[in-house]
């Protein structure tokens, strides 16, 4: 068996279904699933007997995997609830004042739109720069910047296009202006290697279920030096201080660590999904994994094409490609046709009128085959 069927056989879900849909919702490998019922049978045979040792180490061991995915060190790492709660940190603990601006992407998935809204009433300017043709060009983001810019927050990939975009120009861009790069990377990361040091990315939250095949709930949080040093908490949780364990002294600092955004009780559960998905996905290398599916993607276009789709999505260069394909047919109704699919016991995402692909590495060209046997 290669290492391919290896990694199917963690999914039970192809025993019944084409499973396209990892840009909304991921099955589990059983490999998560066998962490979580390892937790619970922990918790359900000894309670706190064994706490807080059980936690600590499903934390070092999450920090550990989070740093060897994004490439940074385990201090760096915190966990984060959804993607919107992680990028609420850095929303409420940059320092805006007045007349300052913030540098964001229009039509991007809300979870990287909605927490820096409330800025606004602060007398913050909050730029939207335009997509074009489903990209995000760098000259835009250069143009809606200047001296009071204090963060740009892009998607790594857009939910919709699939356009992934180069994070080091972007990088390039926030150390020319003295500005904080955060990116919501939840439709990337578990798929595309993110250096977020190389790429000079100062923060990062994405939530597992999508590309990092874990639970909803559970995600990974990154903090650069920079914005250990600019953002700080607008709420303070018990674990966030050097000795959470200390309870009545309310003097004590902050961690120096990333731990310092995390409030309090953990979705354990979650964590230790997640912590099997990451697991999985390193012991097969994120750069295998990226060739894997836009081998995958390359695949569907093609055939989309030659049965007279249009694909929405960028894919002139490799760099720009990711795992999603957006792609629709005039005469087609997207409704009608996704009863189908489901009827075929076929998973996807009807977006803006169109299909949304999204295969990941353990997929198969047979997979799509049956697919695209359905849009001839």
């Amino acid at each position: 068996m290669d290492k391919w069927e290896s990694f199917r056989g963690q999914f039970p879900v192809c025993d019944e279904y084409v499973y396209l849909n990892h840009a909304a919702v991921s099955p589990l490998p059983l490999l998560a699933k066998q962490k979580m019922d390892q937790y619970l049978e922990e918790r359900t045979k000894h309670g706190a007997a064994h706490y807080p040792d059980v936690i600590w180490e499903m934390l070092t061991n999450g920090r550990n995997l989070g740093a060897q995915l994004l490439n940074t060190k385990p201090d760096q790492i915190f966990f984060v609830r959804s993607t919107s709660q992680g990028l609420g940190v850095a929303a409420t603990g940059i320092p805006f004042e007045a007349g300052d601006n913030l540098v964001l992407v229009e039509k991007e998935f809300p979870a990287n739109l909605r927490p820096w809204m409330p800025l606004k009433r602060r007398g913050v300017d909050v730029r939207l720069v335009p997509q074009r043709q489903g990209r995000v060009l760098i000259d835009d983001l250069a143009a809606a910047m200047d001296d009071r810019t204090r963060a740009v927050s892009v998607s790594f990939v857009q939910f919709l296009s699939g356009f992934r975009i180069d994070c080091a120009k972007v990088g390039e861009l926030c150390r020319k202006h003295d500005a904080l790069f955060v990116v919501d990377a939840i439709q990337g990361i578990g798929a595309f290697d993110l250096d977020v040091e190389a790429c000079g990315v100062d923060f990062v939250s994405a939530c597992s279920h999508k590309w990092m095949l874990g639970p909803e709930g559970a995600g990974l949080g990154y903090a650069s030096p920079r914005a250990l040093e600019r953002i700080v908490p607008a709420l303070e949780g018990w674990l966030a201080v050097e000795n959470p364990f200390d309870f009545f002294d309310l003097e004590q600092p902050l961690k120096s660590t990333a731990a310092r955004y995390e409030e309090g009780a953990y979705n354990s559960v979650g964590l230790a999904g997640m912590l099997g998905s990451l697991e999985l996905l390193l012991s097969i290398g994120i750069d295998q994994l990226s060739e894997r599916i836009i081998g995958l993607s390359d695949y569907v276009v093609e055939g989309l094409k030659t049965r007279g789709w249009q694909v929405h999505s960028p894919r002139k260069t490799k760099a720009e490609k990711s795992g999603i394909v957006l792609a629709s047919k005039e005469g087609v109704d997207s409704e009608e046709l996704g009863k189908r699919l489901k009827a075929e016991k076929i998973e996807l995402s009807l977006r803006a009128g169109a299909l949304r692909i999204a295969p990941h590495g353990y997929n198969t060209n047979e997979d799509l085959d049956r697919l695209l046997a359905l849009l001839k």
